[in-house]
């Protein structure tokens, strides 16, 4: 399994393959500090001390601004086991209600921290919920969804689908002989029955705050 770079380690990196490329040698962590108004260089520190644990960069030990860039994010393997108790980030691409279409979040840097055990493939973001149409499947309005990027589904899985008519909705997904059935779950509303939908993705973990 590819490691997810967080989203400052990966900029970090990216920020550095640029540095060098174009000064031929490693920022200082001041400047790496200052570039990302990091005030602390210990996080700094850290960050760069992660990608070089995990083979994404190696560190001269004679010369202190000088660095070589190894390997690019999906180059490097991580065991299974060593992901246990590692997050990812990922991104809040927009909210998802019942019959109305998925609205954009401006702020693009909205992510929430995601354990790796709830991700099937690097593949992945989170939308919010709005509604009731799921309750009797325990997601609920205001949860977050994970959705795992796929554009089919099978028999019983969660779906976010997008609807002829341009709006997407959260549901159940079952395929008939003659159409496809997005189920409700929730004996209020009633399923919705389409000739053709895209599978825009497939639920594969919920994230909620107890208020």
């Amino acid at each position: 399994m590819a490691i997810i770079l967080p989203k400052r380690k990966k900029q970090i990196l990216e920020y550095l393959k640029i540095y060098i490329a174009q000064q031929g040698y490693a920022p200082t962590l001041s400047e790496i500090a200052k570039k990302f108004r990091v005030s602390s260089l210990a996080t700094v520190h850290e960050h760069v001390q992660f990608l070089e644990k995990n083979g994404f960069l190696q560190r001269s030990t004679h010369k202190a601004r000088e660095i070589m860039i190894l390997k690019k994010e999906d180059d490097v393997e991580i065991p299974e086991h060593a992901l246990e108790g590692a997050a990812a980030l990922l991104p809040i691409v927009g909210t998802i209600t019942a019959g109305e279409p998925i609205e954009a979040i401006e702020d693009r840097d909205a992510v929430l921290s995601v354990p790796h055990e709830f991700i099937k493939s690097k593949n992945c973001y989170i939308l919010k919920v709005r509604g009731d149409s799921m309750v009797e499947s325990l997601i609920a309005d205001g949860d977050y969804i994970i959705v795992e990027k796929r554009d089919y589904a099978q028999d019983g899985d969660i779906v976010v689908a997008l609807l002829e008519n341009g709006t997407a909705t959260l549901k159940q997904f079952f395929k008939h002989r003659n159409y496809i059935r997005l189920q409700p779950a929730n004996k209020n509303y009633e399923p919705i029955l389409v000739e053709n939908v895209i599978i825009q993705g497939k639920v594969v973990g919920i994230i909620r705050k107890f208020r």
